[in-house]
């Protein structure tokens, strides 16, 4: 009799310690990798005042995967980093003539960055993977070109861009919030929005034939838009 009350006692126990255990893991976020999609608004900036930029729409969403690493027992800080095909467009007008064009950027972009109680700060890095300048009057594709006087010569040179090859790499930090819209055994389907701001140029200097012309070159800003779905492993 006794031994049967110390064998239910140490099953109690065991019992115990096994539902602690859960309850911890239920508490832990758990890894996490998903697929995302975002649209995009963005605007290019720079000195010059032979161009008038805004807000352009980017048109085709970015697609891509995400990861989450939990670092945080409270589920309040996780690690993240995102990995898709990101497109930035831009629609100004050039010239007396106030002709319209639209430029068309593509990037593999890779954003590690950290979330905060569902703030989200990255960094993002964008490795040039296209470029299209598209004439909106004529509907045709169209390079950049330039007249310009080279010294001693009365005749103008006129130099056609190469947009592919003169694009950069960009960095661009990103602010924004992950909202939770539903979650399901650990699996979460999130709303995301973000604001980026480009540090570097969106062209190389060398893309400019002349020194006077580097005015054009410039930064982008954007606003974005997404869901993203996160599956628990």
């Amino acid at each position: 009799m006794k031994s049967l009350l110390n064998l239910i006692f140490a099953l109690c126990l065991v019992n115990v310690a096994f539902a602690q255990d859960n309850e911890v893991k239920k508490n832990l976020n758990p890894f996490k990798i998903g697929v995302q999609s975002q649209v995009r608004m963005s605007s290019f900036s720079n000195d010059t005042k032979s161009e008038e930029h805004g807000f352009t729409f980017s048109g085709t969403p970015d697609i891509g995967v995400s990861v989450y690493i939990p670092a945080s027992k409270k589920n309040a800080v996780g690690i993240t980093a995102d990995i898709s095909l990101a497109n930035f467009q831009n629609t100004y007008t050039s010239g007396s003539n106030k002709i319209e064009f639209t430029r068309t950027f593509n990037y593999l972009m890779i954003v590690p960055g950290i979330n905060v109680e569902n703030v989200t700060f990255g960094l993002g890095i964008g490795l040039p993977m296209g470029y299209h300048r598209h004439n909106n009057v004529t509907d045709a594709a169209e390079e950049e070109k330039w007249s310009f006087l080279q010294s001693g010569s009365p005749t103008p040179t006129t130099v056609t861009g190469d947009g592919k090859a003169g694009m950069n790499m960009i960095i661009e930090p990103r602010l924004g919030y992950s909202y939770p819209v539903m979650s399901n055994s650990g699996s979460q389907l999130n709303l995301n929005a973000q604001v980026g701001l480009m540090l570097s140029n969106v062209f190389k200097e060398e893309y400019y034939p002349t020194a006077n012309l580097q005015n054009l070159n410039g930064t982008m800003m954007s606003i974005s838009l997404g869901v993203q779905y996160m599956f628990a492993l």
